[in-house]
């Protein structure tokens, strides 16, 4: 699939009755084509050229819309279109038409290169296929009813994957096609891909040490107002005042502390949990691109589709420099969650250090409270609830660093 060109007339589909039959391929197929920048068939492979029902003379030199049918959203194209106008790759879902009206979905990966743009396709099996299916359906129809420019068509879209839950179509198309790889890894017969599993395990790690810091701060404001709690109590103790105020200085002292010590902690996360935790997402992308493209690199390096040895071969470079990119770039991003897993666990070495002062703190404060007595009642319920805010803030303590310390390992055996 390939952005719209104007360059040559539309070639038109063959009326048939099979418009309501699908052209099969299987799971371990993959689509490739290359196109110049207006969108002009310049390569395939042998898939394409099956499924698609057209001889290669009738491919090279078509434009790519051929294959295009009549239920997919323009908004989806516009959108396409402007982001690989942009240098940037993207990703989607696409129903596509055969020569004989049949019809075929893909979940097509498409990244400019020099001269062009080239696609690669697999076959999508996920739910996430029908959601999309009706999103595409009910877009088309607006379409219509409301005479939609393909730019108009191309916001609702975005809307419409926001209302989804997505931050937008990046967001969205990292979810599909990290699902889609997975989904096909458990219909091959081939272990998963290792780096995959820890990038997702590394995501979800992340989300929970963002969690586990909201959380201890929030418990942190409620241990100030404890503290204030417990100076209060004190006025009540006349001259016996002094040695309990003492302790909630010390008590207060040490909470700011903690407290510094996680504004600098969400610091080192701010930048994951303002991007959404892009990193992570775009390491997934590209390691699932670079999976599919290293499979179309071997298969169309011996396979056929071109029409000679020397165009075989400039396709395969096309296709290996493609690959290389995003291995590059997803190992620049792995490195940059590497780096917050060092910080994480280098802060919470110094917080969890910090937290055994505020422990000697409440040991003193029990101590005097039973020294006073019958004067100290009105502290023991404040005390208790200072035990169990601490025992929160230990738990979250240590499941920050356990899971930080699991999200390093996982990507930096080193």
């Amino acid at each position: 699939m390939a952005v719209q060109t104007e360059t040559k007339p539309d070639q038109p589909a063959a009326k048939s009755t099979a418009s309501d039959l699908e052209s099969p391929f299987q799971i371990d197929e993959l689509f490739f084509s290359r196109t110049d920048d207006r969108g002009v068939i310049q390569s395939f492979n042998d898939v394409f050229v099956r499924i698609a029902e057209y001889s290669e003379k009738d491919l090279r030199g078509a434009p790519h819309k051929i294959i295009r049918h009549p239920d997919m959203p323009k908004g989806l194209f516009w959108l396409i279109w402007d982001t690989l106008k942009a240098g940037k790759p993207i990703s989607g879902y696409v129903k596509n038409r055969a020569k004989s009206g049949k019809y075929y979905w893909v979940y097509a990966i498409i990244a400019p290169v020099q001269g062009g743009y080239l696609s690669v396709r697999l076959k999508p099996t996920s739910p996430t296929l029908a959601v999309v299916s009706d999103l595409y359906r009910t877009l088309l129809q607006q379409e219509r009813d409301d005479s939609l420019s393909p730019e108009e068509s191309a916001s609702v879209l975005l809307d419409a994957i926001r209302a989804k839950g997505f931050a937008d179509y990046t967001d969205f198309q990292a979810h599909a096609l990290v699902t889609e790889f997975r989904a096909r890894e458990k219909q091959m017969p081939r272990p998963p891909l290792a780096a995959l599993t820890s990038a997702i395990n590394v995501s979800d790690a992340q989300h929970v040490i963002a969690d586990r810091i909201a959380s201890v701060t929030q418990e942190l404001h409620q241990a100030t107002i404890y503290t204030l709690n417990m100076k209060l109590q004190a006025t009540k103790l006349g001259r016996d005042r002094a040695a309990i105020d003492a302790i909630a200085n010390n008590y207060d002292l040490i909470l700011q502390d903690i407290m510094s010590g996680m504004d600098r902690l969400n610091s080192i996360m701010s930048d994951a949990v303002d991007s959404n935790f892009k990193q992570s997402k775009d390491s997934q992308f590209l390691l699932c691109a670079s999976g599919i493209m290293t499979e179309v690199v071997q298969a169309f390096s011996t396979g056929r589709g071109s029409s000679s040895e020397t165009e075989r071969a400039r396709e395969t470079e096309l296709l290996r420099d493609l690959l290389g990119s995003y291995v590059k770039k997803s190992n620049d991003a792995v490195e940059i969650v590497v780096d917050e897993c060092r910080q994480v666990l280098n802060r919470m070495d110094t917080l969890r250090q910090v937290l055994l002062g505020l422990s000697a703190v409440r040991i003193s404060l029990r101590v005097e409270t039973q020294r006073l007595g019958e004067r100290a009642r009105g502290l023991d319920s404040l005390i208790a609830n200072i035990d169990e805010s601490h025992r929160i803030i230990h738990d979250h303590f240590e499941q920050i660093f356990e899971t930080a310390s699991h999200m390093q390992s996982a990507i930096d055996p080193n």
